[in-house]
C-alpha cells in the first residue's frame, strides 16, 4: 500500500542578478533593499523572462467569490477560443500563478484555469486577472547575503539577490 501526501506551500523564487551597475544604480538599489527591512517588506518584481503563448486577454475575471486550491473559474473570454496554453502565466491580486493546462472558453465566455501554485488568498467575484506585465510579491530570502558594497569605486559588478515568494498579504 503507498500512500501519497501533497503539502500546499508551494512558492515562486527569484534571482535578480545585476552584473554592471553604476554607483549611481547601486545607491538606489541599495536603498530600495534596506526599505524592505529584512524579511519584513514586501516588492513586487515583474516576470520579464517570461511570455504568453495564449493568454492575452485584457477582459478577464474571477468568475466566482472566494475560490481556493489549484483551479480558476474564468469570465470574460471570447466564446469557443482558446484562452490560455499550458506554461501561460497571469496575476490575480498579489499572486502570481502558472497555467498547468490549455483552456478553451464555452459558449458563454466562461472557463476554468488549472494553476499551481495553488491559490492562497480568495478571490472576490470579478477580480481582473492581469495578462501583461505580470508581478509577484516577493521577500528577500536571506536578508544576511545582501551585497554591501562602500568605497569609492565607480561600478559595482556581481550582485546576485535571491527572493521567496510573499505569501498571505
Amino acid at each position: 500500500m503507498e500512500e501519497v501526501w501533497e503539502e500546499p506551500g508551494d512558492k515562486w523564487r527569484c534571482s535578480l542578478t545585476f552584473n554592471f551597475l553604476t554607483r549611481d544604480e547601486f545607491r538606489i538599489l541599495d536603498a530600495h533593499l534596506a526599505s524592505l527591512r529584512g524579511h519584513v517588506g514586501i516588492t513586487m518584481i515583474p516576470d520579464t523572462a517570461h511570455q504568453n503563448a495564449a493568454l492575452q486577454s485584457t477582459g478577464l475575471v474571477c468568475d466566482e467569490e472566494g475560490q481556493y486550491g489549484t483551479s480558476l473559474k474564468v469570465a470574460g473570454a471570447t466564446p469557443g477560443e482558446l484562452v490560455a496554453n499550458a506554461g501561460d502565466r497571469f496575476q490575480v491580486g498579489n499572486q502570481l500563478f502558472k497555467v498547468t493546462e490549455d483552456t478553451t472558453a464555452d459558449c458563454t465566455g466562461r472557463t476554468v484555469f488549472k494553476v499551481m501554485p495553488e491559490i492562497r488568498n480568495p478571490v472576490t467575484l470579478n477580480q481582473p486577472i492581469i495578462t501583461h506585465n505580470t508581478r509577484g510579491a516577493f521577500r528577500i530570502e536571506n536578508p544576511s547575503s545582501l551585497p554591501n558594497r562602500s568605497g569609492n569605486k565607480k561600478i559595482v559588478r556581481g550582485i546576485q539577490i535571491d527572493f521567496i515568494e510573499a505569501m498571505n498579504i
